[in-house]
């Protein structure tokens, strides 16, 4: 049985101060790692202190970007490797803001992938809603061409562990509201991509999280479709008791400000 994930993804917002007492505040109410996974995205300058600061607990240390390369002349990019010695466990890789605001395209988050396998942390590919029509096996199969390119040459070994998230286009960064059954088709259709590539095993066994306007309020229907493993959430997610009540999606959380 595939693991729910809950992320929290909070861009360039909170420094190192705030994030810090943002885990002290949460730590004593996440569900035990077996149960369920939880991880919290941050500004690289503050994931070692948010490592210090949850040590104990099952909370995962989650790095929003890295560079393609491990080491270099690359003024400005930071290694997996460092990513790695701060305490990430983790890597967002593909964001559509990466896409859209620095043009990031398949081969330089593939090559980013490939690195981030290297050193031992975990890729969280995010794919977004463009998809083509492909002939497979005599079928018409919708294919998330974005993420074929990105995995080309990533070892079915390593898909086992890889974590997947379909963010559609309109839903991230915006208000409206999370649809369950466009969250559902979407990550079939990415777990139908995926088998497609490497077959209904591996398919079976990857997690596919859901990213775009996931909120306290709509989370427990998201969470209830059979293909959504977990969310990746934005805005949501920085108030400590908002967070938490996405974390326990099944049950409910004392105030704890």
């Amino acid at each position: 049985m595939r693991k729910p994930f809950i992320i929290a993804n909070w861009k360039m917002h909170k420094n190192i101060e705030e994030s810090v007492a943002f885990i002290n505040q949460i730590k004593a109410a996440l569900p035990q790692v077996a149960d369920e996974e939880v991880g919290i995205a941050a500004q690289a300058v503050a994931l070692s202190s948010m490592k210090q600061t949850a040590q104990g607990t099952s909370l995962q240390i989650i790095a929003q970007n890295a560079a393609s390369e491990l080491a270099g002349p690359y003024t400005g990019e930071i290694s997996a490797r460092s990513l790695a010695d701060a305490g990430a466990s983790y890597v967002m890789l593909g964001h559509l803001e990466r896409r859209r605001l620095f043009h990031e395209d398949n081969q330089i988050i593939n090559q980013k992938v490939r690195s981030a396998l290297t050193t031992g942390i975990t890729p969280i590919i995010c794919t977004d809603d463009k998809m083509v029509q492909a002939e497979v096996n005599g079928e018409i199969h919708y294919v998330f061409d974005q993420l074929k390119g990105v995995l080309k040459g990533v070892d079915p070994a390593h898909l086992q562990k890889i974590v997947l998230s379909y963010e559609p286009s309109w839903a991230v960064g915006s208000s409206q509201t999370a649809n369950p059954k466009v969250a559902q088709q979407g990550c079939h259709r990415i777990r139908q991509t995926v088998a497609n590539l490497y077959g209904s095993l591996l398919a079976d066994q990857v997690r596919i999280l859901y990213g775009g306007s996931v909120n306290p309020q709509n989370i427990g229907t998201i969470m209830a479709q059979p293909d959504v493993d977990g969310a990746l959430i934005g805005r949501a997610s920085l108030r400590p008791d908002d967070f938490l009540e996405m974390v326990n999606w099944q049950q409910p959380v004392t105030n704890v400000m």
